[in-house]
């Protein structure tokens, strides 16, 4: 049975044109959360309420897109996922080979589609610095700093974020995720999970999974009938990865799991979208609401300062003070508001 298509990408790498994406009849309203852009590119999907954000999802387009692409399928994605924040990159513009030096976005250059092109990736590294970059600005507390309207983000664990991407971003998404280690540290990122959506492991032969990730959930889905990536490199992918994974100590060499679509080219499709709304729901699952510690004192006794920016923006609303605290920025300032404000 041929799948109900969502969009068609934008890249045929087969014929080296450029084709308009089709979006068909899908409701994307996200009434749940807010939508922001940056200068560069960046799209940040947020919870309206900022006390649910539990999670990010970083998610990446693919060769000759930009976030913009991808608004519509994540929206469709935010709707069941409330407490998860998405972060939508765009690509730096630059002479891709494969196209005849075109510009176009792009994560790092692609010279052919064999699999000796992919160890390349020229542009690769520089692509996982500004990865890497978001997701430590996720657990440092400054993810505030990648929108202009949203304001203190709650620190996260690196188990509570999730690289995705399709195509080349899927590439990245892998790659980055498995191999790359958390700021000024040699272990790994441990992240909660990586999607690849008609993607491919880059570099394979170079790949080597960083200590401290060899528990990292993977979900790989792929079009049967992929006229761009070969549904073979999903298989290709899981082999290289899961092979290293077996020699390692803790690995897990079943956590790379393929999902392959009847009819569909390289493209996305609802039950693909849903299959990686559901893997998000139990690598990530929503963290219940609560403003204070089980050894808490009760309402009127609630000490600011011990609370995270979660609880601080929960209890604020709680106690009728959400518009005196629109515009701050610094947790510091919502602290002082309820010692001001307190009994």
């Amino acid at each position: 049975m041929r799948p109900s298509l969502f969009f068609t990408t934008s890249l045929s790498l087969s014929s080296h044109f450029l084709h308009n994406r089709v979006v068909r009849g899908l409701s994307s309203s996200t009434a749940l959360h807010a939508i922001s852009r940056r200068d560069d590119g960046t799209v940040i999907i947020s919870p309206q309420n900022e006390a649910q954000h539990s999670a990010t999802v970083i998610l990446c387009h693919g060769l000759g897109d930009t976030a913009n692409g991808w608004v519509e399928p994540t929206q469709y994605l935010a709707n069941q996922l409330p407490h998860v924040k998405w972060i939508l990159p765009t690509a730096p513009t630059q002479p891709v080979t494969l196209n005849g030096g075109m510009p176009m976005p792009s994560w790092y250059d692609i010279v052919g589609l064999d699999s000796r092109s992919s160890e390349f990736c020229n542009g690769l590294d520089e692509s996982m610095e500004r990865i890497l970059s978001l997701v430590e600005d996720e657990v440092s507390g400054n993810g505030s700093s990648t929108t202009a309207t949203t304001a203190c983000v709650n620190p996260l664990d690196y188990s509570r974020i999730v690289l995705a991407g399709f195509s080349q971003g899927g590439a990245l998404a892998l790659y980055t995720g498995m191999t790359q280690s958390r700021k000024q540290s040699t272990v790994g990122l441990g992240l909660g999970g990586i999607t690849v959506m008609s993607g491919y492991l880059p570099r394979s032969k170079a790949f080597a999974i960083a200590t401290g990730s060899e528990k990292t959930p993977i979900l790989h889905c792929h079009g049967e009938q992929d006229s761009v990536v070969p549904v073979q490199a999903a298989a290709l992918s899981k082999e290289r990865v899961s092979s290293l994974l077996k020699e390692r100590s803790g690995g897990n060499e079943n956590s790379y799991e393929v999902k392959t679509y009847a009819g569909l080219d390289h493209s996305v499709a609802i039950d693909e979208l849903n299959d990686v709304a559901a893997f998000l729901k139990r690598v990530i699952p929503p963290i219940p609401i609560t403003t204070q510690t089980d050894n808490a004192p009760e309402d009127d006794e609630v000490d600011p300062t011990k609370m995270s920016v979660r609880q601080l923006r929960t209890e604020i609303e709680k106690r009728g003070l959400k518009e005196e605290s629109r515009g701050m920025l610094e947790k510091s300032d919502l602290v002082n508001l309820l010692l001001k404000n307190q009994n």
